[in-house]
């Protein structure tokens, strides 16, 4: 029974260190996100994603990178690339920090070689002073009938593969912490609004925080030649009934408060108005083009802005009123700054002057310090792969007759040998000189 479990913990070991495994898993995760390309995404655009077919929406094609299918073929490919590493490190090690003089011409590099004749001693300390003036650390066995050297620079060089191939299972796993531990929402308010942030809209994940949202303007700045300066939000954060931060944000310039990020995304113009009703005044905003509405308590009145100027020296709203479902309205009419007017007979408005409304995109993800320590260490791999890549020399001296001999010299080379080829020509050419 324990050589049966042996023998299946070694078979899937072998699977999952299978380098055909990390293709075919590659290529499904290009293919997957090819079709998450194809199809609208939920979290980026929700009403296209809407219109899709309802058999591609249960099979999870309109938010392909949240599926448990999706996060099960990422958990495959990063214990596929786990493994290889961790049966590639012993190798990498050896490679960078076990390396000794070769013991005979066999255990020279054939794909790369070279032979040298001339005396022992000034051989030796031409190999020596090259080597070491070209960045190698060099280490020389002396024995009876000859001697023997290898040389190595830009040793760390060997850790670039691996540290690329661990990179990327870094970026997975903050990808993931991202999207199970945090949220991405959307909120547009009116300035003077206090929103609480779990009542936001969400595309995906879940709000923990109980903290609100307090907006005390909302403003569309130009310069003074005309330009758009801006969009800014100067904004407060309101915990157990106590403001605890307070700053103006605007477009690349958010706000973080226990971890949320608020974003400046939009910007929609909004009158203030005051509603008179029984002898109760009611403030109210209401968004440009219909984005929001004012139902009267007690009516079946539902106002609407249906067009508003924003100029600030003479605001003027264009407004409709509805009743009930009617889709024709009761009342339609335009309403200058200081104006009041009659609605229905149920109440009087009167429009105070211009009010913004402000898109916020708000996020939480508690795996962005790990996807930036993921970009780390893929450059850090790539720079180490490309241009820092080790170097080993090393050769083995026979003595002839006399202090007479030859060296036999070699270099360690990869499938592109152009490169190492001349530096290893150039270093032959030095020491010949010498």
């Amino acid at each position: 029974m324990k050589e049966q479990r042996e023998g299946i913990v070694e078979y899937i070991w072998r699977v999952f260190s299978s380098m055909k495994l990390g293709l075919i898993l590659l290529g499904l995760v290009a293919l997957v996100s090819g079709v998450g390309t194809v199809f609208p995404q939920v979290n980026l655009d929700p009403e296209t994603a809407k219109e899709v077919g309802q058999i591609w929406q249960t099979l999870g094609f309109t938010q392909i990178y949240s599926t448990v299918w999706f996060r099960l073929l990422m958990g495959l490919l990063c214990i596929n690339l786990i493994v290889c590493s961790i049966q590639r490190f012993q190798g990498i090690y050896n490679r960078t920090f076990a390396l000794k003089p070769p013991v005979s011409v066999s255990n020279v590099f054939s794909k790369i070689k070279a032979k040298l004749a001339g005396e022992s001693e000034p051989l030796k300390i031409s190999v020596q002073d090259v080597l070491k003036r070209k960045g190698f650390k060099v280490t020389i066995n002396s024995g009876d009938n000859g001697w023997s050297f290898i040389a190595i620079k830009r040793r760390l060089g060997n850790w670039g593969s691996l540290i690329s191939h661990i990179s990327f299972v870094v970026l997975v796993i903050g990808a993931i912490l991202g999207t199970t531990m945090g949220f991405k929402g959307f909120m547009m308010s009116s300035a003077g609004s206090t929103v609480p942030l779990n009542s936001i809209s969400v595309s995906k994940g879940r709000i923990n925080q109980d903290f609100s949202v307090h907006i005390y303007s909302a403003e569309d700045r130009f310069l003074a030649n005309g330009e758009r300066d801006n969009w800014y939000t100067d904004m407060g954060i309101i915990e157990n009934g106590t403001e605890v931060l307070r700053k103006t944000i605007s477009v690349n310039h958010p706000l973080t408060y226990r971890g949320v990020t608020f974003y400046q995304s939009s910007f929609a113009n909004g009158a203030s108005l005051t509603v008179d009703l029984k002898d109760q005044k009611l403030p109210i905003v209401l968004q440009d083009h219909g984005g929001n509405y004012f139902q009267a308590p007690g009516t079946e009145l539902y106002l609407i802005a249906a067009a508003i100027k924003s100029d600030p020296q003479k605001p003027i709203m264009l407004y409709q009123v509805y009743r009930g479902k009617g889709v024709q309205p009761v009342q339609t009419g335009q309403i200058n700054a200081g104006e009041t007017i009659d609605v229905q007979g149920e109440y009087k408005l009167t429009l105070e002057g211009n009010a913004g409304f402000t898109g916020l995109q708000v996020k939480q993800d508690p795996g962005v310090m790990v996807v930036w320590l993921g970009c780390a260490l893929l450059l850090l791999g790539l720079f180490l792969s490309f241009y820092w890549r080790s170097m080993v020399v090393l050769g083995v001296f026979e003595s002839g007759q006399g202090t007479d001999g030859e060296l036999t010299m070699g270099t360690m080379a990869g499938k592109v040998t152009g490169g190492v080829q001349q530096e290893f020509d150039r270093l032959i050419h030095d020491i010949q000189a010498k």
